[in-house]
């Protein structure tokens, strides 16, 4: 008896560990797949802002009257980024995902014949399908995804910028609007995450606001690269302090 109830117990441990470890897999299985969904929304979020920030500026060269760098903003968001929104936009709505690449092709097609008042109309119509599709692949408020989508836009100014400036002169203009556009997106999302936050988060978050018009003073004047890494890279670091990432 004692030895069957040995054998019992022995059996029941086996079966209680086996079961252990196959829940701390599936745990860790969901938990990583949790992490890559909240990943893939951030970097939609971030791409689509992306094609917001190349559609502002194609605004302000239309206001200069140059349409070949306004062209040059409309076709980033269609060579360069569309690609990597297409299946995951797709995946929740077909006919959303056609509508945007539609209208972003339209837009091309029609700049040039565009008064300004008509080009910023067509322009605000597709950053409405743009707002759209991010509402769809990321619905409801987040303050966190989008405060990492603010950070994540400084890096790409950064970028942009150290392409476009060198020695205090433009070496490429695109490149050097690229770093504008996403400067100005990050301090829209930023100013208008802001309500959304407590107390202690907003004050952080303003003085991290409080810091834009230094960097666009920077941007304007073509400062050194090194001059931008330290403003973006105090912004980031406030931001990093309300989202603990």
């Amino acid at each position: 008896m004692r030895r069957s109830k040995s054998n019992i117990t022995k059996s029941n441990f086996i079966v209680l560990s086996c079961f252990g470890f196959l829940f701390t897999v599936l745990q860790f299985l969901f938990l990583s797949l949790a992490e890559a969904q909240t990943y893939n929304k951030i970097e939609f979020v971030y791409n689509i802002e992306q094609m917001k920030g190349h559609l502002e500026q194609a605004i302000v060269n239309k206001e200069n009257g140059n349409n070949t760098l306004t062209q040059a903003h409309i076709q980033h968001p269609i060579v360069e980024i569309y690609d990597a929104i297409e299946v995951q936009l797709a995946s929740v709505d077909s006919n959303h995902n056609t509508l945007l690449f539609n209208s972003l092709n339209q837009l091309s097609k029609n700049a040039d014949n565009l008064n300004l008042a008509q080009f910023e109309q067509e322009t605000n119509g597709v950053n409405q399908i743009l707002d759209k599709a991010s509402d769809l692949v990321a619905p409801g408020d987040n303050s966190t995804l989008t405060l990492i989508v603010v950070s994540w836009l400084l890096d790409a100014a950064n970028a942009e910028y150290e392409s476009g400036i060198r020695s205090g002169k433009i070496t490429q203009i695109v490149e050097y609007q690229d770093a504008m556009g996403f400067i100005s997106r990050s301090e829209s999302l930023l100013n208008g995450t802001l309500p959304t936050l407590n107390q202690s988060m907003k004050v952080t978050g303003n003085e991290a606001l409080n810091l834009y018009p230094q960097l666009d003073s920077k941007v304007q004047t073509m400062a050194d690269i090194n001059d931008i890494y330290t403003i973006t890279s105090e912004i980031k670091q406030k931001i990093a302090n309300i989202t603990g990432f």
